[in-house]
Parts: structure tokens; C-alpha cells; sequence
């Protein structure tokens, strides 16, 4: 009836002259009158394809690049992209899903952001037709590798290398044939031999392929480091910085199609957030660039992502905004699937960013008027869709190069924790015993972490069964915080390493039947790579009922921990604690000091169950940022041992009082202080929040962000980050760094926050609320250590 009734009571009358046109992507939530009152035209995207893309962008190429060239660039295209596409979808499986015209722009954005010869006036323009030629093909190829065959897993690229290799030495492989047109064009330069075409850069001024690992920076670590701020470069830091880098420098290309956002996707704790995060900050031109960092959440609104970016952005004109003249704003978007979808399938963030991509701009809120934006591009990260995260529309990725970033190989992880074990024992001067157990110590912890993936696998009752690369790595760094130089004989390495492999894998178990497994599987391992036995190297806690072997029961005895000696000469040391009765009688005594000081004094009967855990909460508290969650159910004395630990480390524990009234704005005053008291002061802080104390969600959002950067978006206002940013001033002077910026000053203090803050969570696994928490937000399980 052409009638439009609005919310107000209007009813606006359509003329017969006016028609309307929708544009959906699915008919999902159309209602059946709105379908049979439609005509509908179905547009399938394989009977366009992407010629027409490829001959309205080559249109659009610098002068410099000759028709000869122009000639090159179609045949190349025609020749190997269709063939390559079908494959993917034929024979591989996709990180997140892309669409064939994605896959085909992502090639053309990343092609002409690569040649940089091209890109002067004609007359200064030095390459001959033949260097032209080599140019055009070696960053065709490159661009291929990079654009169109990266969204597969890390098992696809090897198949995904060998096929690009048989397609370009000549012939494409039938049934891939029949798509795309081979012509009788010859490659003059292509891969090289060796490897896949996955370790190699095309280097445009030598006009040579060039191995990534060559790339590579060489230069030692600064002695002040600690293992945990160590980034080791590798083949990968190389390859995904140098895209990076070349995405960030040519978002905005010359035409309107070009808009060139970079998405990592890949599994958590492969570094994309940290490769990321230290390109966007130590590798630009400060002066060129000003990055807006934004973490999504399950939790996250569309209201928020607009405030937190208008806030950045100047009024450059009237209705134009951007970032201060002269710089190009970069908004880094981490986790961008995790919020959750609305009744229409939609997620509210990522509409409101793809807004942006496709309209330049959104509406100002309070004004009602559209502002335009200008400058401004966005780089993001997420984990592979399932559990908590999503599937991001299509219509927001299309503008994206997608690159998956796969999960470190064997070698890799070797390479990695070896240059960081070596770098520390060297600067602790450890003896030559220990150094020798190096690569057995790699090699073993990675066999028990692929076999905890194989055999310990989630199940709904156990779902916080996930283990990810930095399970890995806190094995390693428990170990290097032992006193290794003390070690004389080669048992006590052994002990050291079970016991840091038990308290990262083992404390999460909840029955006899998987703790038993760990424990054989690390007797075999040990068996193999150490040649120790473990029954021998336990032979001093096992009591004559044990018969001399070693169950769970025995294996709970093994204690290290820095609270053993308290008449020690101020220096603590981790190390073993070898009678398990002399460190009751010690904790014994920290207890009587306590309630001498405390307000509430605790009436505690101290018994080896209770060491053990007090001991794994002081190892967490120890670890510089290490975070714990402790599952149980109440009354098992999760707080007073966190509280107990806390003492015993000497650090301030901060809870919260809930009352009636306690609602958002309480919740948010109190971080506020905890975040003050962390990094403004310096004092080593201990968070202790216990799930009956969540009266909102939102309480846990706010949490799993504290977890996984140390600070809470938009928590506080601009003129307190310039009191705290003051206020951590003179200790950047002690530690020798200069704060020009007050972007510098917060960074500063976020980093403090980071080494000082440690959260400890008390959740109880009965019921479901604990399941769906752990799905909704992966901090909990990712940034923390478990005790079960």
C-alpha cells in the first residue's frame, strides 16, 4: 500500500513515481509479505568474476606503467589467479572465510602498493623495459603469495606452495584448467627453488628474491630485559612487520576501491597483538602517525567504538574530521569478532567501523549531521571463529588483506625459548650442567605440551581444558626464575623442570585419571630426554610406605618456592623446598605475624593441601604479570590462602566491599584506585575477586581486559591520564626512559600496571555461569594460570 508509518504517528503516502530498492545480503530476516511484495533479481559473483575489477583498476595505474606492462600484469592475472582460487576452495580450509572478489582486490591493493619505482613523475622514472618487466613479475608474485594463497591454515600452505610452483614453471594442473586463461606467457624470474614461496621477499631495488631470514635483525638483547619482555625475531616477526608496515604506509591509495586495512587472524598467543603493538608504536614516524588502540569484547557497543575514536580525531573543517594535519590516524582493533551478535545477526561495532569503509564517515550523535572523516585506516586481529568469537560479515572483511598467521612450528618455538634461555643464563652466570639440559628441557616441554593438546581435550565438564602457545612459554620462564646458579648436580634441574610442568599443566586437572596420565607421560619423557628416573630423582620426599615409586600423592610433596628460608639475608631465591614439615612451621609463623597486623585476623590449621596452593599462588604472584584463576567450590579456602600468599610476597590485596547500592559507577571508581595503586605508586597489587561478587557482566568484561592489557577502555578521562602520566614521570627517569608525549607517559604507566598488578580470580565450576564465562571471555583462561 506504499504507506510508511513512522514512529511518531506520521504516515508519509509513497507517490506512484517512487520506488523502493533493497540491497540484503540473505532474505533471513525478511518477513514472507515483504518477499512476495518484492521482484528479485539473484546476483551470483562468479558471472561477473574478477576480470572487470582487474581491467577498471589497471586504468587506474601511474603513467609510468607502460601498456607493455599493463599486458603483463592481465596475462599473469588470467593465468594464475582463477586456477589458484578454485584450489583454495576445492582442496584447502580457510582460517576465516573470504570471498573470491576479496581474495582478487586484496592482490591488486597489495600489487600497487609495492611498486614503488612506478610511483614518479614519468620523466624521473629510471628503469628500462626490461628491469620494468622483472619488477612487474617478481611483485606480482610476491603479491600472489601474500594476498591470495594466505588465508589458509598452516597444513595448506604447504600445498598451496607446491601448487603455485607447478602452475608457474608452466602448465596448470587439470581440473584447475579449465578456469582463468593460460595465454603463452613465460615467467623470466620466478621462485626460487628451495623451501616454499612463503620464505621469500621479492626485494624491489635489487630486483632479487630474497629469503625472509636474511631479513632478520641480529642485534643482541639489552641486558636490562626480563625473559618476559624478550621478543625474539623470527621468521615471522619479519614477514607479518614488513606487511604491516607496507599496508600502513598505503592505506589510501589514489582511487576510491582502494581501501587497504590489514586483518591478522590466528590462534591465541601467536603474537599477533604484540607484533602489532610494537610496529604501530616503535617502528612509524611518530610525527606521520597517531594509532588509536580499541579492544572488542563480548560486551562492547557500538556507542563505545564511536566514542572512543571521535575522541581522537580533530574537526579539520566543517562536517570534516580526521586526525591533526599532516598525519594519517591508524585504529588497531584487536579481537574485532568477539562481540556478540544482535537479534538480526548484525554486531554493532563492526557495523558502525564498516560504516566508516563504506560511507567515509558516520553521524554525529548529538548534532544529528554526517561527519565526514578523512585519513584514517584500521589494522585488526582476531582468533579463528568459534567459541565466543564470531564470524565477521563479509561486507566489513572485503575491504580487509586477510593474513593468517599460523601457529609456530617446532623449530620456531625452539629457536625462540633457546635465545631467550641462553641470553639468561648468560647474564646469570649458571653452571655448565644446566646449560647442557637446555634443548632437552625445549624438547620436552614441547612433547608434553602437543601431547596435553592430543589427550586433555575440553569437554563441557572441563572446559577450561585449553592450552595455547603460552602455556608453552610459562613453563620456560617458571624455570628461569629458579635460582639455577646454585644448582650443582644434575637431579635438581630435573625436579625443577617437573614441577614448573606440573604447576602450568597438572593444577588444572580435575580427576586422578588425567593427573596420572600427565605424571607417566612426564616419567617416559624424562626417561628419554634426561635419562633421569623419576622415582630416583624423588628419592627424598618418598617415605617407606611409598615402595619407592611415585604417584599423585608423592608428587604433590615437590615444592619450590621463595618463602622456605625466612632467615635468609633479604635475598629470595626460588628453590626447592626440600621438607615439606619445616614449610608448614614457616607459613605457620607468617600466619601468627599476620593476624598480629591484620583487622581480620584468620583462624587457620595449617596441612600440606593448603602449602601446596599457597605455594602456586606465590609462584604466580611472583612471575611478573602472572594472573590466577582458582576453581572450587566455596568455602575451600580460595581467599585465605590468596591472602595468606599475598603476605607471605609482601604484597596489598584489593577487594571490593558489594552493598545494595553497588552498581557501574562504584565498580569503575574502584579500578580506578586499583590501576592508581598499581601503576601510579608502584606497589605490587593482588586483585582478589570471587564470582559471587559479579552483580553485572559487565563486572567480568571489564575484568577480561584488565587480564589480557592491564587496563580498562575509557576508564578514565583525558585530564587524569595527564595527572597519572605526571605522576610516573620521575620513575621513567630512574628507569632511563624519556617521556616526550603523554601518549609516551601512559604507555609508561600501563607497562608499570602490567609488572605490578596481579588478579586473582575465585570462580566455582558448579553450575553453568563458569562454563559460559570462560566461552564469552578468553582472558580467563588464556592469561591465567589455573589451580583447580
Amino acid at each position: 500500500n506504499k504507506k510508511l508509518c513512522l514512529v511518531s504517528g506520521e504516515i508519509i503516502q509513497m507517490s506512484s513515481t517512487m520506488n523502493m530498492i533493497f540491497e540484503p545480503q540473505d532474505l533471513e530476516v525478511a518477513s514472507p509479505a515483504t518477499v512476495s511484495r518484492c521482484g528479485m533479481v539473484y546476483y551470483e559473483p562468479h558471472q561477473i568474476g574478477l576480470y572487470p575489477s582487474l581491467s577498471s583498476w589497471l586504468n587506474t595505474l601511474p603513467e609510468t606503467v607502460s601498456e607493455a606492462n599493463k599486458n603483463t600484469i592481465e596475462s599473469l592475472f588470467k593465468w594464475l589467479v582463477p586456477p589458484a582460487i578454485k584450489f583454495i576452495r576445492r582442496e584447502l580450509k580457510e582460517v576465516s572465510p573470504s570471498s573470491d572478489i576479496q581474495l582478487g582486490w586484496s592482490l591488486l591493493k597489495m600489487f600497487e602498493s609495492l611498486i614503488t619505482p612506478f610511483k614518479v613523475e614519468p620523466n624521473k622514472f629510471a628503469l628500462d623495459e626490461k628491469a620494468a618487466l622483472t619488477v612487474v613479475e617478481g611483485v606480482f608474485l610476491f603479491s600472489l603469495t601474500w594476498s591470495v594463497c594466505c588465508s589458509v591454515d598452516a597444513a595448506g600452505r604447504h600445498k598451496m606452495s607446491d601448487f603455485i610452483r607447478e602452475c608457474t614453471a608452466g602448465t596448470v594442473p587439470s581440473p584447475y584448467n579449465e578456469e582463468g586463461d593460460r595465454g603463452s606467457y613465460m615467467i623470466s624470474n620466478p621462485f626460487p627453488k628451495e623451501g616454499t614461496i612463503y620464505q621469500y621477499c621479492y626485494s624491489v631495488e635489487s630486483k632479487k628474491w630474497v629469503l625472509w631470514t636474511a631479513m632478520m635483525s641480529r642485534d643482541p638483547f639489552a641486558q636490562h630485559l626480563q625473559p618476559h619482555e624478550i621478543i625474539v625475531p623470527t621468521i615471522d616477526t619479519t614477514r607479518y612487520t614488513f606487511l604491516l608496515d607496507v599496508c600502513v604506509k598505503n592505506a589510501q591509495l589514489p582511487h576510491s576501491l582502494n581501501r587497504m586495512g590489514l586483518l591478522l587472524v590466528g590462534p591465541t598467543g601467536t603474537g599477533k597483538t604484540i607484533y602489532i603493538n610494537n610496529h604501530l608504536l616503535n617502528g612509524l614516524d611518530k610525527d606521520k602517525f597517531s594509532i588509536i588502540p580499541l579492544g572488542f569484547s563480548a560486551q562492547t557497543t557500538a556507542l563505545q567504538t564511536q566514542d572512543i575514536i571521535d575522541a581522537k580525531l580533530d574537526k579539520r573543517r566543517k562536517g570534516v574530521y580526521g586526525p591533526p594535519m599532516g598525519k594519517q590516524a591508524i585504529v588497531f582493533v584487536d579481537d574485532l569478532n568477539m562481540p556478540a551478535k544482535e537479534i538480526y545477526g548484525a554486531q554493532p561495532p563492526i557495523e558502525i567501523l564498516r560504516q566508516f569503509m563504506d560511507h567515509n564517515g558516520w553521524y554525529d550523535l548529538k548534532e544529528k549531521t554526517f561527519r565526514n572523516i578523512v585519513d584514517m585506516m584500521y589494522v585488526c586481529a582476531m582468533g579463528p571463529p568459534g567459541g565466543g568469537r564470531t564470524f565477521v560479515t563479509p561486507r566489513f572483511l572485503r575491504w580487509f588483506n586477510v593474513i593468517s598467521v599460523t601457529e609456530f612450528d617446532a623449530e620456531a618455538m625452539t629457536g625462540i625459548f633457546d635465545a631467550i634461555m641462553r641470553f639468561q643464563f648468560d647474564k646469570k652466570g649458571t653452571p655448565g650442567t644446566v646449560k647442557g639440559l637446555r634443548e632437552a628441557i625445549i624438547r620436552s616441554t614441547l612433547e608434553v605440551y602437543d601431547a596435553s593438546l592430543a589427550n586433555l581435550l575440553p569437554t563441557p565438564t572441563k572446559s577450561h581444558y585449553l592450552f595455547n602457545l603460552r602455556d608453552f612459554g610459562r613453563v620456560i620462564l617458571g624455570f628461569l626464575m629458579a635460582n639455577t646458579e646454585a644448582m650443582t648436580e644434575g637431579t635438581a634441574p630435573c625436579r625443577l623442570w617437573v614441577h614448573e610442568v606440573m604447576r602450568v599443566f597438572y593444577d588444572r586437572l580435575t580427576d586422578d585419571k588425567d593427573r596420572d596420565w600427565l605424571i607417566q607421560f612426564m616419567r617416559t619423557t624424562l626417561k628419554k630426554n634426561f635419562s633421569f628416573d623419576l622415582d630416583k630423582i624423588f628419592e627424598h620426599l618418598l617415605v617407606p610406605e611409598d615402595n619407592g615409586t611415585v604417584g599423585i600423592p608423592q608428587a604433590r610433596r615437590l615444592l619450590f618456592g621463595d618463602f622456605g628460608d625466612p632467615e635468609g639475608n633479604g635475598k629470595r631465591l626460588y628453590e626447592e623446598m626440600r621438607d615439606p614439615q619445616k614449610v608448614i612451621e614457616v607459613c605457620n609463623s607468617f600466619l601468627e605475624d599476620y593476624n598480629a597486623m591484620s583487622k581480620k585476623p584468620m583462624q587457620l590449621v595449617l596441612f600440606l593441601f593448603m602449602i601446596e596452593h599457597i605455594s602456586r599462588i606465590c609462584r604466580v604472584l611472583r612471575s611478573p604479570g602472572g594472573h590466577a584463576l582458582l576453581v572450587g567450590i566455596g568455602g575451600s579456602g580460595r581467599q585465605s590462602c590468596t591472602q595468606l600468599a599475598s603476605f607471605i610476597m609482601d604484597y596489598t590485596v584489593v577487594t571490593i566491599e558489594i552493598s545494595k547500592t553497588y552498581g557501574k559507577a562504584e565498580w569503575r571508581e574502584d579500578i580506578k584506585r586499583l590501576l592508581t595503586v598499581a601503576g601510579g605508586d608502584g606497589k605490587s597489587t593482588v586483585f582478589l575477586f570471587t564470582d559471587s561478587q559479579i552483580k553485572l557482566e559487565s563486572f567480568v568484561e571489564d575484568i577480561n581486559n584488565l587480564l589480557n592489557t592491564a587496563e580498562v577502555p575509557n576508564i578514565f578521562a583525558a585530564d587524569e591520564k595527564a595527572t597519572l602520566g605526571e605522576k610516573v614521570r620521575p620513575q621513567a627517569k630512574a628507569a632511563g626512559r624519556t617521556l616526550n608525549t603523554p601518549a609516551e607517559a601512559w604507555s609508561f604507566f600501563l607497562d608499570r600496571c602490567k609488572s605490578n598488578l596481579h588478579v586473582v580470580l575465585a570462580f566455582s565450576p558448579v553450575g553453568d555461569a563458569f562454563r559460559s564465562r570462560l566461552r564469552q571471555f578468553p582472558s580467563l583462561v588464556n592469561c591465567c594460570t589455573i589451580d583447580w
